[in-house]
């Protein structure tokens, strides 16, 4: 039995896999994941986002039939596109079609800052400065005030393509002065291997998109484990 600890449900944006590949490489031992897709445009727009969440109902009644410790909503920008209280109407949606208990990304990142004690990030995103300005008010209402919030140029098609070097180089170049910490948003990026260097780096500790949504998954089924190469967090 894989799941004798507990079972988590993932749904991921269709157009990357790095949040599963992540999730694939850290979850503990005895911890199963049943992951699936959910469509997407690929363009983190707020229509784009929009008419990727108007496919949860439909998406989440897949994990009705097995019992789940929680049914996670694997994306950052998608669950909180609708403003304050929209992470919470997704959750609605899960638990509606699903009957289990449903996370998504931006509840737990909100539980993440608190559990750090942080409340002022420096942000990273890929997005559009439509969807920053979203993340920045929905950050806001729920006291954590962003010192700044930068949106990569980047070349390739897919953000599941962008080069974790590139996003070092963003981090490194954006003012952090008043920042009590680095958040990088965007469940479709490859940057868990960056957490420990850029907190050895520059003093702040790190919350990454897949990083919170890994922790906030275990911890609601209850699993403690500590994984610190996964960053401060996940030291708690």
């Amino acid at each position: 039995m894989y799941s004798w600890r507990a079972t988590i449900g993932l749904i991921s944006p269709g157009t990357g896999v790095n949040m599963e590949r992540d999730f694939e490489r850290f979850v503990p031992e005895g911890v199963g994941v049943a992951t699936t897709r959910i469509p997407f445009s690929g363009f983190p727009s707020p229509d784009g986002l929009m008419d990727m969440v108007s496919h949860l109902r439909d998406i989440a009644s897949i994990f009705r039939d097995a019992e789940h410790d929680c049914v996670m909503f694997g994306c950052t920008s998608g669950s909180l596109v609708g403003g304050p209280g929209f992470d919470q109407k997704c959750i609605q949606t899960i638990e509606e079609a699903c009957g289990w208990p449903g996370l998504t990304t931006s509840t737990v990142l909100i539980k993440g800052f608190k559990e750090l004690g942080v409340f002022r990030p420096a942000i990273v995103t890929p997005y559009p400065d439509e969807t920053n300005d979203i993340e920045v008010n929905f950050l806001k209402q729920q006291g954590i005030h962003a010192t700044g919030i930068i949106g990569m140029d980047f070349p390739e098609d897919d953000i599941a393509q962008i080069q974790p070097s590139r996003v070092y180089r963003y981090v490194k170049k954006m003012d952090k002065t008043n920042a009590d910490c680095i958040f990088i948003s965007c469940t479709g990026l490859n940057v868990l291997d960056l957490i420990e260097v850029i907190e050895t780096d520059f003093g702040l500790p790190v919350i990454t998109s897949n990083q919170v949504t890994l922790w906030g998954a275990l911890r609601h089924s209850q699993v403690g484990t500590k994984i610190p190469y996964l960053g401060k967090l996940f030291t708690l």
